[in-house]
C-alpha cells in the first residue's frame, strides 16, 4: 500500500499549474487560487493512509474543486457582510439639523397664525377641507353654500397663507 499523503503531495507538485487553472476558474481570483492550493496541501496532510485511494489524480481534482467552491462561497459571504457593514455605516441621517427644525417650527407657527386670522366662514371651510379631508361637495351641502363658493374660499385662504409666508 502506498502512502496517500506522499502520492498526493507529489501529484500536487506535478499538477500545480493545472490545479491553479481549475481553482482559479471557480474562485475567479489568482491570489485566492494560490491560497486554495496551499490549503490543499494542508487538507492532504490530514488524509488517513488506511483508506485506499483508487485514482489519486481524480481524488485530488475533486478535493481541489470542493475546496475552491468553499473558498468562493466564503468570499461571497465576506462580500455580502462587507456590503451590509458599508450600508450600515453610511446610512444617511434623515433627522433635520437643529437650525432646520427651528426654521420649520417658525414656519409652522406662521401658517397656524395665518389660518387662525382667516375670516369666517373661510377658516372653517379651509380647516374642514385641508386638515380633515372633507370634500368640497360635502362642505357646500353642510353649510348650505355652492361648491363654487367653497372652492373660492379655499383658493383665497391658500393665497392669504402663501402671502403671509413670503412676507
Amino acid at each position: 500500500m502506498q502512502d496517500n499523503i506522499a502520492v498526493l503531495t507529489d501529484l500536487i507538485s506535478a499538477e500545480r499549474p493545472k490545479l491553479l487553472n481549475v481553482i482559479q476558474r471557480i474562485v475567479g481570483n489568482p491570489e485566492t487560487a494560490e491560497d486554495a492550493v496551499q490549503s490543499l496541501f494542508e487538507k492532504i496532510r490530514r488524509i488517513e493512509n488506511a483508506t485506499d485511494i483508487v485514482n489519486p489524480r481524480a481524488f485530488l481534482y475533486r478535493l481541489a474543486s470542493n475546496l475552491a467552491i468553499d473558498c468562493a462561497r466564503q468570499a461571497r459571504r465576506r462580500e455580502e457582510v462587507q456590503g451590509d457593514i458599508h450600508d450600515l455605516l453610511w446610512i444617511e441621517d434623515d433627522t433635520p439639523s437643529p437650525e432646520r427644525a427651528l426654521c420649520a417650527r417658525h414656519e409652522l407657527e406662521a401658517i397656524e397664525k395665518a389660518v387662525a386670522a382667516l375670516p369666517e366662514p373661510m377658516r372653517t371651510v379651509f380647516i374642514l377641507n385641508r386638515f380633515h379631508g372633507v370634500p368640497q361637495k360635502e362642505i357646500a351641502a353642510y353649510m348650505g353654500r355652492s361648491i363654487a363658493l367653497v372652492s373660492r374660499h379655499i383658493c383665497r385662504a391658500l393665497d392669504i397663507i402663501a402671502s403671509s409666508r413670503s412676507g
